[in-house]
């Protein structure tokens, strides 16, 4: 989609966990990304990529998890390196760096997500500019 000059992009997937709406095997994932175009300027996804901002407690072990996408990760660094990948799925990562937020090359990313891990509003939103 193209709204005042900036391409966007939207995807409500994420890898499975738990039995929620919008989650698919990891291995279904890299369909999914490959259908982002090469020129978006801001990528808006429901989870995060692996490693950035994805960390978050397993309930079985009750330790920290990481729990990003791969494939999602590797197409954010390879091909389509947006200027803002935001994601909201994991609420007890906002905050841990700079308010949610981590740049890395051209690209910022940001964990925007309102709620704790109780589903309580507890965070304000945030304001980017592109």
């Amino acid at each position: 989609m193209r709204w005042n000059g900036l391409e966007l992009f939207g995807s409500p997937y994420m890898p499975r966990f738990h039995d929620w709406a919008y989650m698919k095997k990891r291995e279904q994932l890299d369909l999914v990304w490959q259908s982002v175009p090469d020129d978006v300027h801001s990528l808006i996804a429901h989870g995060p990529p692996k490693g950035i901002l994805d960390v978050t407690h397993d309930i079985g072990t009750h330790g920290l998890i990481q729990v990003g996408c791969t494939a999602l990760r590797r197409h954010v660094d390879e091909r389509i390196r947006p200027k803002l990948h935001a994601f909201r799925h994991l609420h007890n990562e906002r905050g841990l760096s700079n308010y949610g937020m981590f740049t890395r090359g051209a690209t910022s990313f940001i964990n925007c997500s309102c709620c704790n891990l109780a589903a309580k509003l507890k965070n304000n939103g945030v304001v980017i500019e592109l």
